[in-house]
């Protein structure tokens, strides 16, 4: 069994991807990229986050100003969403089996916390938040210091192709979600070792974990 397993929270264990969107369009004048049009959304969650912004128009080196202003704005509209259906059974199961719970997110805490208090979730051990979009490597490696936590004792769950990379490159096991913000495709390139179509799949892995 794994003794820790980590979630991401965009688009993992929040249904937040629309709100993104909605969120990237508003800063689209300030930054000068090309907004998101609806019927191209299925078409950008095949891509990788650098042929997006090329798709967009938007240069790479205005991603880190861009993403802080998305963070700033998310914290206004996060009352507005709600957690992935069937998740919280996930999560009080887990917790039965006294398995050690947390969050590591490239969302700031404080919009993990409000989303948190809103929901009336209070099931997490730990929350951690990677600096930069790409930081989450960093963040793991981190987080298992700090916390003396075996690598070999962790699940990772996330939806997106830089997660999985990022356990891949730090020698964590992770399962990618379907639900969130990348399309299976994607996620398959960065070769996680679970791809889960939906919640209750969870229960099957931890149990043979």
């Amino acid at each position: 069994m794994y003794k820790v397993i980590i979630f991401d929270f965009n688009g993992t264990l929040v249904q937040s991807k629309y709100l993104v969107v909605k969120l990237m369009n508003d800063l689209a004048g300030k930054y000068g990229y090309e907004k998101i049009k609806d019927e191209d959304i299925e078409h950008l969650a095949s891509l990788s986050i650098r042929e997006r912004l090329k798709v967009m128009k938007c240069p790479i080196y205005k991603l880190p100003m861009l993403v802080a202003d998305v963070k700033k704005k998310y914290k206004d509209d996060v009352v507005h969403l709600d957690i992935v259906p069937g998740i919280r059974d996930v999560l009080s199961e887990i917790k039965v089996q006294g398995t050690t719970i947390g969050i590591l997110s490239s969302n700031s805490e404080d919009n993990i916390q409000k989303f948190l208090g809103i929901h009336d979730i209070s099931i997490f051990d730990f929350i951690y938040t990677a600096s930069n979009i790409f930081g989450k490597e960093k963040a793991l490696r981190k987080l298992l210091k700090e916390r003396g936590i075996s690598k070999d004792e962790v699940l990772y769950i996330g939806d997106e192709l830089r997660d999985a990379e990022a356990c891949m490159n730090s020698g964590i096991a992770c399962a990618m979600v379907t639900w969130g913000y990348d399309a299976e495709e994607l996620l398959l390139q960065g070769k996680p070792n679970f791809l889960v179509h939906e919640p209750k799949e969870l229960y099957h892995i931890l149990a043979s974990g």
